[in-house]
């Protein structure tokens, strides 16, 4: 882990976010840099609050985003992490990884982090903050775009 600030550029593309972070933290340390950024996408909110999600998690929270959607009866939507494999010598390679569900009427359980608690996977009747951490790696979209990472290094690499 490098002890470095990330710069995060303002696009509505993960994938974008996740390699200008890794490209430049390898320029400036010389060494093979991963970068993984991450968002929940909303459908009926055209992908808000996607890249921002951070943010929009510390500003508005949880409970407003629930009351954003209050009225909606269409609440698909999809968490998806992107990683950024930058390297000095190589060109870089990005992984992504996607789940799909739907958002909760109310927030519920109390394990994970950020908008887990009203997350609940396709095929599921539990939220992410629910389910705990086997739950979650089962269905995560950062699971799948790791085992995506290590078949691209499986497949170059040996």
């Amino acid at each position: 882990m490098l002890a470095s600030p990330k710069t995060e550029i303002q696009s509505t593309n993960l994938g974008e976010v996740a390699k200008f972070a890794a490209e430049e933290a390898t320029e400036k340390h010389n060494r093979r840099v991963l970068v993984e950024d991450s968002g929940l996408f909303i459908r009926v909110l055209n992908g808000f609050p996607g890249p921002f999600s951070s943010y929009v998690h510390d500003t508005i929270g949880v409970e407003r985003l629930l009351r954003l959607m209050s009225r909606e009866t269409r609440r698909e939507a999809y968490f998806q992490a992107s990683l950024a494999l930058a390297s000095p010598r190589d060109s870089s390679q990005e992984f992504s990884g996607k789940v799909h569900g739907t958002i909760s009427h109310e927030s519920v359980g109390t394990q994970g982090f950020g908008f887990d608690p009203i997350f609940i996977p396709r095929g599921t009747r539990k939220t992410f903050a629910q389910g705990g951490t086997q739950f979650k790696d089962k269905y995560s979209h950062r699971a799948i775009a790791f085992r995506k990472l290590a078949l691209w290094y499986i497949r170059t690499k040996i």
